[in-house]
């Protein structure tokens, strides 16, 4: 994978190499293969490659052929082939085998639109000289990251957050109300990021600005849209799920350099493998991690998978080494981010690493098919009837004419599933009354809802049935801003390219059609099971237990790491209470202490993150 970075004086002054190159720099572990950087006058692009496609052709920043386009580019295009013969059979002639240079020739032929033809993974800036703009650009699901910074005359974009530092002059405010949202979900949602002055674009968004600072966007170029067809029939889905699966995986495999497989033993990951060891003429290397805690490791799954389709597999054992890789960690992710799964995924990563440059993963495959917990507890909540309402009839009748005329003091009776806080209850981290608590008496003003992203998000799902509505939350912010965003970190942290064949154009739109009953469905006695379709297709391929038994999920034992008796828990109460703490130039000590005396561990995991990040961000609230 690569990293990108762009400088735009809206001045009209010109860039220096020495504002561009700290920033490229700053990312050489996105492109250990080289870098690049262009300067033309007020605009400047640079890039850092990891080299997948083409190693010697595909060198970026990359010029159309009369130099009037210049574009750096961060990811694959598996469609870039199909793309390539419909450009060349209208005139356009190609140098290189890339599928960066494919990008380029879309955008001269389709200008903004181009990204509509694009199936893969991508964030992008364009250098456009005709129109004297910057055009930018990312994937549908939000699998590459790409954010970027704007004042008075400077506009900066970058794969990272912690580039900005690298960016002479500029001024970077802390938002306390997105480390609020950080401590309810565990992430910041887009658009926000911890620093007012910068914004991340969202996922499938696109924006442009001129040379003289003219702003366009961002604005979405595609929507998350559940339309289930009840004429589906079960077992035609399931052929056509197995066609579609097989096809996803068989594109992403286009490479010219080595690959293997993410494999933790769930459903997700062992169908990827499945698939891959049925279209590879040499046996797959699989990748797993395990704990010495029984109850979190599911490397004897890892193994029985490998084991059924011959791979060549490797394993390590994790141990309780958290505050040991929490400094890197921190400094990629650029801003707070709670999910502490990506210490496990930067530890697959790195054993993938020594071996491949490039890996499949199961990512994204709960979302799509519905296999969460939370999409479990939504439903159950949903098919639970409202208790009984206890006033009088008389009350009950005057009730809906009262509230015509005093609507915000008597407010009507909402149905199961009508407000956002019903699912936030599901899935936060931290309740408001908790938040409000931690944050100093001057601060407490940032602990407040609504949360807005989630809102409108949430406004936009109501048009939606059942679990539905949930995945589309999912889609919307905790996919691209959690899920995507951790395995991108953890994984440039090594600088290892990960694909996700289940977020795909095409496995999405097919699953977007699928009646909820395939998906998830209620079992007498056995509470509800999601993912069902998935597992009826894997079938084909595991025993039935296999793929049945109950969801662990990608975590950490810290309970047992974080334990009064684990001489972990004495370095963590120093580091959150002692007198060198960062915490307490916002948050009370008496909250922080209660946190860990409760063995609240992922909020602790939380306080640690934040903690580094203040020690390493000296910034002004």
């Amino acid at each position: 994978m690569c990293g990108i970075a762009g400088i735009l004086h809206t001045d009209g002054q010109p860039v220096m190499r020495n504002e561009l190159e700290p920033m490229v720099s700053a990312m050489a572990h996105r492109g250990p293969d080289g870098d690049g950087i262009r300067i033309d006058g007020n605009v400047a692009i640079g890039h850092r490659r990891l080299s997948i496609i083409d190693p010697e052709g595909g060198r970026q920043p990359m010029r159309n052929e009369d130099g009037s386009i210049w574009i750096t580019y961060n990811g694959e295009i598996y469609n870039f082939v199909e793309l390539r013969k419909e450009l060349e059979g209208r005139g356009h002639r190609f140098r290189t085998r890339s599928d960066t240079e494919t990008v380029i020739h879309a955008y001269e032929e389709w200008g903004d639109d181009c990204v509509n033809s694009f199936r893969g993974m991508f964030a992008f800036g364009i250098v456009d000289h005709r129109k004297r703009r910057i055009f930018l650009a990312r994937d549908h699901f939000g699998i590459k990251p790409l954010c970027y910074y704007r004042d008075g005359t400077c506009f900066a974009f970058s794969s990272e957050l912690q580039a900005f530092r690298r960016l002479g002059g500029v001024r970077l405010d802390m938002d306390l109300q997105a480390i609020d949202q950080y401590l309810w979900l565990q992430y910041i949602p887009a658009p926000r990021s911890v620093f007012r002055q910068i914004r991340k674009l969202p996922a499938a968004s696109r924006m442009s600005i001129t040379f003289d600072g003219k702003v366009q966007g961002p604005e979405e170029y595609w929507k998350i849209l559940f339309r289930s067809d009840h004429r589906r029939k079960a077992a035609d889905s399931m052929a056509e799920l197995d066609a579609i699966l097989r096809d996803s995986v068989k594109a992403h495999l286009v490479s010219d350099v080595p690959f293997g497989a993410f494999l933790s033993g769930g459903v997700d990951s062992s169908a990827i493998v499945a698939y891959m060891a049925q279209v590879m003429d040499r046996p797959v290397k699989t990748f797993s991690i395990g704990f010495e805690e029984k109850e979190y490791d599911e490397s004897p799954f890892a193994e029985t998978a490998a084991k059924r389709w011959g791979t060549d597999h490797h394993l390590e054992i994790v141990k309780p080494d958290a505050l040991g890789i929490l400094p890197s960690l921190v400094r990629i992710c650029g801003e707070p981010f709670g999910d502490s799964s990506a210490i496990p995924t930067y530890h697959v990563s790195r054993l993938a690493r020594r071996h491949v440059p490039m890996v499949l993963s199961g990512d994204g495959g709960d979302e799509t098919f519905a296999g969460y917990h939370s999409y479990l507890q939504w439903m159950k909540y949903l098919h639970t009837p409202p208790p009984p309402d206890p006033r009088p009839c008389w009350k009950k009748l005057l009730r809906p004419l009262v509230g015509a005329v005093f609507p915000k003091r008597y407010p009507p009776r909402q149905k199961p599933g009508s407000r956002v806080e019903e699912w936030l209850r599901l899935i936060n981290y931290l309740p408001e009354n908790r938040r409000h608590a931690l944050w100093r008496t001057e601060y407490r003003s940032v602990a407040r809802l609504p949360l807005d992203v989630l809102e409108e998000a949430y406004r936009n799902a109501k048009q939606f049935d059942g679990v539905n509505r949930v995945q589309y939350m999912d889609f919307k912010s905790y996919l691209p801003n959690c899920i995507l965003a951790k395995v991108d970190a953890a994984s440039m942290l090594t600088s290892l390219e990960v694909r996700t064949p289940l977020m795909d154009r095409k496995v999405f739109e097919f699953a977007a059609t699928l009646p909820e009953s395939f998906n998830i469905r209620q079992f007498e006695g056995a509470g509800w099971e999601g993912k069902l379709l998935l597992k009826k297709v894997m079938e084909k391929y595991y025993p039935r237990e296999y793929l049945h038994r109950p969801k662990r999920g990608f975590s950490i034992p810290f309970h047992k790491w974080f334990a009064k008796e684990n001489a972990l828990h004495a370095q963590i109460r120093e580091r959150l209470t002692g007198s060198g703490s960062t915490l307490f130039d916002y948050f009370e000590m008496g909250t922080v202490t209660s946190l860990i005396d409760e063995s609240n561990t992922g909020a602790v995991w939380l306080l640690l993150f934040l903690e580094e990040w203040f020690r390493q961000n000296k910034t002004s609230a």
